[in-house]
């Protein structure tokens, strides 16, 4: 009990920065995973590129094919829904997206939500969730909270 008495206080401050660093940190899996599955892509172009070029040395002057990725970002950002009625996985060619065929709410500015997090608990503060049954609005749907996240 001693120790506690005698230890000095830390600001609060430095706790919200461990709470943002941990919430950067899981924005940045996906951006990362994303940009280490490009890398090796483009590393096997790259030796492909380089037996071609060993067989035929005239391709050489076409250059290393590469693939090269976009970030489109969305204007603010939406609460969509994960279920299966409202999305579906399209493949083109060896990588796999998902489409949101709806959007639950368009701009949806709640604090403390973690970016792409499914199921984070702030999302019941959502105007798109029925506070009641944490279900959404639309009861056609009947969407839970573990079905919805927010994209940016």
């Amino acid at each position: 009990m001693v120790h506690i008495v005698i230890c000095p206080l830390h600001g609060v401050s430095k706790t919200l920065s461990l709470n943002e660093a941990e919430q950067l940190i899981r924005k940045l899996s996906r951006p990362i995973a994303e940009t280490a599955r490009l890398i090796e892509e483009n590393i096997q172009l790259a030796k492909e590129c380089k037996e071609k070029v060993l067989d035929n040395s005239q391709i050489a002057s076409q250059g290393i094919l590469q693939n090269n990725a976009t970030v489109k970002r969305l204007q603010h950002p939406r609460t969509v829904c994960t279920n299966e009625k409202c999305c579906r996985v399209i493949q083109e060619g060896d990588e796999t997206k998902m489409e949101y065929l709806s959007i639950c709410h368009d701009v949806c500015y709640l604090k403390g939500i973690v970016q792409e997090k499914l199921s984070d608990p702030e999302l019941e503060y959502c105007e798109a969730m029925d506070p009641d049954t944490e279900f959404m609005k639309d009861d056609f749907q009947r969407l839970t909270l573990l079905e919805a996240r927010t994209i940016y």
